[in-house]
């Protein structure tokens, strides 16, 4: 049951999709909803969702929260501010749910909070790396993921001093993370910037913007694309002229699907994130075993965090003791240590996910592994 929303069946997942074990159906008076609006037509869509889903088999299974079947429902966000927030009305005020447990694009997360405040409601996100997510004065909006201001804390140093590249090119899509990750490396490199390019969030033609960056001689080139077939576009196009420079992926975004993706042409490429499917907890490893006997395949952090998001939030009600009680849940949220899947998180005083440790990893052998420099 766990693949049925995950890769298996990601082509049938068009619309809206809710997931809760037979073992109690006959108690659906009594469920318990969490919602999120995420990409389902993409990989990282599917990718959320099977990570999300697999978090609700793991919680019904040991009696669910505070006793209620959890419930999940997911509408399609197409990567768009206007499909977010329609998505994220009709979980709210037609579905009548209060706890929001997924997004992906930062663009989309900025545009739900009116929505999510408006109702009284209560969201974790998942994946938006913009700082402003936690940042609006709603304090009913919490985040997993890492912010660009976190991961630039290590990553810069070891990109300027390690890397030391001569000359830079930056591609960011355009959307606020982009925009946002085009700025920092300016900020970061100076003159040694010597292309940005920016592109549309579902453009699939990278052939100009490929030559483009072959044409100004930098010797690396960074990326901040949300979409993974977009970065598998990119790779392949710079690939297809013999353009073969150091290759950065912006932290969080070197997703587990790439090397299948982008085949020879993602090797090498290197990134930074907050997970290993290696980290060594109990968690950790029944969560592994559990997605690669079910997906065929071994989790990365998009599934992570649409778990965590999930988990987290289900822990927080059962320490509030009581899923009616919203001001309880945030209370609990923001007060306590929860043993995810990376180990331990807490929030901090934003709403931010704190967990300390960032891996520094590349594509080697077709497989996204822990980078040793």
């Amino acid at each position: 049951m766990i693949g049925s929303i995950g890769k298996k069946l990601a082509a049938a997942l068009l619309c809206a999709t809710a997931f809760m074990p037979h073992a109690f159906e006959a108690h659906a008076a009594e469920t318990l909803k969490f919602g999120a609006v995420y990409p389902t037509r993409n990989v990282i869509g599917t990718q959320a969702v099977a990570g999300a889903q697999l978090a609700v088999k793991m919680i019904n299974d040991a009696g669910g929260v505070l006793g209620r079947p959890l419930e999940f429902v997911v509408y399609d966000s197409n990567f768009s501010p206007v499909d977010g927030v329609a998505g994220m009305q009709r979980l709210l005020t037609e579905d009548g749910i209060r706890y929001i447990a997924g997004v992906v694009s930062s663009t989309v997360a900025l545009a739900t909070i009116p929505v999510i405040e408006s109702e009284g409601a209560l969201a974790v996100f998942a994946i938006p790396k913009h700082p402003d997510v936690t940042a609006s004065g709603y304090d009913g909006i919490f985040r997993m993921n890492s912010t660009t201001a976190i991961d630039a804390a290590s990553f810069n140093g070891y990109l300027a001093d390690v890397v030391a590249p001569e000359k830079v090119t930056m591609l960011g899509e355009n959307s606020d993370f982009g925009l946002l990750s085009n700025k920092n490396m300016k900020a970061l490199f100076g003159d040694k910037l010597v292309l940005t390019e920016t592109f549309e969030v579902h453009q699939a033609d990278f052939s100009a913007i490929a030559s483009n960056a072959w044409g100004s001689g930098a010797d690396l080139v960074c990326m901040a694309i949300s979409n993974p077939e977009q970065t598998a576009n990119v790779l392949r196009a710079m690939a297809d002229l013999g353009y073969k420079p150091e290759r950065c992926i912006m932290p969080g975004l070197l997703n587990s699907d790439l090397p299948r993706l982008a085949g020879e042409a993602a090797e090498g490429v290197f990134s930074e994130d907050v997970y290993l499917p290696s980290i060594d907890n109990e968690l950790n490893r029944k969560f592994v075993s559990a997605y690669e006997a079910s997906e065929g395949v071994t989790p990365g952090k998009i599934e992570v965090l649409a778990f965590e998001a999930v988990w987290a939030l289900a822990k927080a009600i059962e320490i509030a003791g009581d899923a009616d009680n919203l001001d309880a849940v945030k209370n609990a949220l923001k007060t306590n240590e929860f043993e995810v899947l990376r180990g331990k998180v807490h929030f901090d005083e934003t709403g931010q996910a704190i967990s300390g440790t960032q891996y520094r990893i590349e594509v080697r052998d077709g497989k996204v592994v822990e980078r040793k420099d």
